[in-house]
C-alpha cells in the first residue's frame, strides 16, 4: 500500500517516534542528515545523534501532540508548518512547546533530508490563530 509524502511526514510526528524504536525506524532513512536552526542555536543530527535526542525528549514527555498548520507536498519533498503540544510526567494539559517549519526530501519512503527552523511557541493571540488553518 504505496502513502504520500505528505501523510508520511504527518505519521512521523504524530506517531511515538520518541519513545518507541519500531516507529523511529520505520521513519527514518539510516542516512538521515538534518539541519536544525533553533532559537537555541544550529545542530547538524545524523541517524544516531538524531535518535539519540529524540530519546531524551521522550524521557521529559508524556505524549508529543502536533497541530498541523500547513502540509505542501511537491516531487518528493515535503514541507509542514505545526505547532508540537507536549504532556508532562507533572501534568496532563497539554503545553505549547514549539513552532516548527520543517522541509523534508523522502527517499525508500523515509525522512533523508531535513532542514527545521523552530522557536518557543508563541503565547499571542496572532500568533496561535496564525496556525489555524481557518484563521488564515
Amino acid at each position: 500500500m504505496s502513502t504520500s509524502n505528505k501523510d508520511l511526514v504527518k505519521d512521523f510526528f504524530t506517531s511515538k517516534y520518541y519513545k518507541n524504536t519500531a516507529d523511529f525506524e520505520k521513519f527514518i532513512h539510516p542516512d538521515i542528515k538534518i539541519d536544525w536552526n533553533s532559537s537555541k542555536g544550529f545542530f547538524l543530527f545524523d541517524y544516531d545523534k538524531f535518535k539519540s535526542m529524540s530519546f531524551e525528549m521522550g524521557k521529559s514527555f508524556e505524549n508529543m501532540s502536533p497541530e498541523f498548520s500547513h502540509l505542501i507536498e511537491e516531487d518528493h519533498k515535503v514541507c509542514a508548518r505545526f505547532t508540537y503540544n507536549v504532556e508532562t510526567m507533572e501534568s496532563t494539559d497539554l503545553i505549547g512547546l514549539a513552532d516548527f517549519f520543517s522541509i523534508w526530501e523522502i527517499r525508500d519512503n523515509k525522512l533523508y533530508r531535513g532542514y527545521i527552523m523552530s522557536q518557543p511557541c508563541d503565547d499571542g493571540l496572532e500568533g496561535i490563530l496564525s496556525y489555524i488553518n481557518d484563521h488564515n
